[in-house]
């Protein structure tokens, strides 16, 4: 399968995904955030991350500059971060939202 087909799959899925009433969001997130690496979009899961860590660091508790951190570790890392406070907080609609609108906003730029 070309990669066009696969993008324009996930590109199917991402759309699907925009609904208000998802009970599982935790799935979903992790679902995401794989697929953006799948299609090469590290970049942009990272950016997502740390602006989901930069506007509830007030709630978290996060005392350190995010954007320093994000220079110091991994994908893998920022994510488990960033899903480890939205869990403990009370947060993860917050980071499912993160991720649909930035999804959004990547499908409106970028053409699959």
């Amino acid at each position: 399968m070309s990669v066009y087909l696969k993008r324009n799959n996930y590109l199917k899925i991402f759309q699907a995904l925009n609904h208000n009433k998802i009970r599982f969001q935790t799935p979903l997130i992790i679902k995401m955030f794989g697929i953006l690496n799948h299609v090469n979009m590290r970049n942009e899961n990272r950016y997502i991350l740390c602006n989901f860590l930069d506007q509830n660091s007030d709630q978290i508790g996060l005392n350190e500059d995010i954007y320093e951190i994000n220079n110091n570790i991994s994908l893998n890392q920022l994510f488990l971060l960033a899903f480890n406070k939205a869990k403990e907080f009370n947060l993860l609609n917050a980071l499912y939202n993160e991720y649909l609108n930035s999804i959004d906003a990547i499908r409106e730029k970028k053409s699959f």
